[in-house]
């Protein structure tokens, strides 16, 4: 919640989740705020109008709404009075990574300041009201504990691109999640990696459409948790799955290479589910995640920017009629196209 005070108003508001209105499984998940307006002066105040934002997590975009009146009435405080009500604020969003947080609202409500012996507002005030306002001071939609991501299956996918030498540095709950993954193996690599004379176009980004199922992933730097002079580079990385089947889909496993600059080998992790989950997507649907990848690597600046190329592939199943029964044992592998780890900020002209 928050509480700010804006000239003669105090605006407080608290949130909770709406288990009832909400449906998980679908990505609604329904809050409710309730609202409290105190008038602290010696005037009567009417409020006018309201002005929210409000930003789901993964979205890059805020909604604004805006009206006249709240909850349908343009009431008058008195000194010292309380307007206080409740609304519900549905949405349509999924855990990113561990946050537990679900969206962000602020906003404004408009109010005039009634003259003595006033009792309504008069149209002239209304029309230039726009510039009196109290804030609603910013606060968070949070997730319930159930639907969160587990912080510690969160920290797995963490460590899937991690050095062994990183692996040392984990906390007992992280070295106790090992187990429900496979160890890490090792394949032959690319020559044009380990020479670093890339011989292919330097992508960020892929987007590869399998069967039906569109894998994207892009990546970024993420210099505060780096250390250059260690010679340590932190990455992090967003896959969306997108089912355009007219089936449903399960994600059961995944399986993903990665190869840091100046070596012959690539590391080979795979695992049961995706971030400690085996989500089902019904047709249309996405599943989207972000993970991070450390790296204990020495660039070869001369040469590339590129600290590593990443590919994969997730295992999925196609699902029957009932939404839940595999129509086949054979999995397709929805494939996670080559995409780069590339240091920000080089001239490599």
């Amino acid at each position: 919640g928050s509480t700010t005070t804006t000239g003669p108003l105090t605006v407080e508001v608290s949130s909770a989740y709406n288990k009832d209105q909400s449906d998980p499984p679908m990505r609604k998940h329904c809050f409710q705020y309730t609202i409290r307006i105190t008038n602290n002066s010696e005037d009567k105040i009417q409020l006018i109008g309201r002005r929210f934002e409000i930003q789901t997590v993964g979205s890059s975009m805020k909604d604004v709404v805006q009206g006249e009146g709240v909850t349908g009435r343009q009431p008058i405080l008195k000194p010292g009075e309380v307007f206080e009500y409740t609304s519900t604020a549905p949405l349509s969003v999924r855990p990113v990574g561990t946050t537990i947080i679900a969206a962000r609202m602020s906003g404004e409500y408009r109010y005039i300041a009634l003259a003595p012996g006033q009792d309504m507002a008069t149209e002239e005030q209304i029309e230039a009201s726009d510039d009196v306002s109290a804030k609603l001071g910013m606060f968070h939609f949070i997730f319930p504990e159930d639907q969160r991501v587990i912080p510690f299956l969160r920290t797995q996918d963490e460590d899937d691109e991690e050095e062994d030498e990183e692996d040392e540095e984990k906390t007992p709950a992280s070295k106790q999640s090992k187990p429900t993954k496979s160890p890490t193996e090792s394949a032959p690599g690319d020559d044009d990696m380990s020479t670093g004379d890339i011989a292919v176009p330097l992508n960020e980004e892929s987007d590869t459409v399998t069967e039906s199922i569109r894998v994207q992933v892009s990546s970024a730097y993420r210099p505060e948790r780096s250390d250059a002079a260690l010679e340590k580079h932190c990455f992090a990385y967003s896959i969306r799955i997108t089912n355009e089947s007219p089936n449903s889909i399960q994600l059961i496993s995944r399986r993903f290479e990665i190869q840091t600059i100046g070596k012959d080998r690539k590391d080979v992790v795979q695992g049961p589910g995706v971030t400690g989950r085996q989500p089902i997507l019904k047709a249309g649907e996405s599943f989207e995640y972000t993970s991070t990848a450390p790296l204990s690597v020495r660039p070869m600046l001369d040469k590339t920017p590129v600290i590593a190329r990443m590919q994969g592939a997730y295992n999925v199943v196609v699902l029957g009629d009932d939404g839940t029964t595999p129509i086949s044992s054979t999995p397709i592998k929805a494939r996670l196209g080559t995409f780069h780890f590339i240091l920000p900020a080089l001239d490599m002209v």
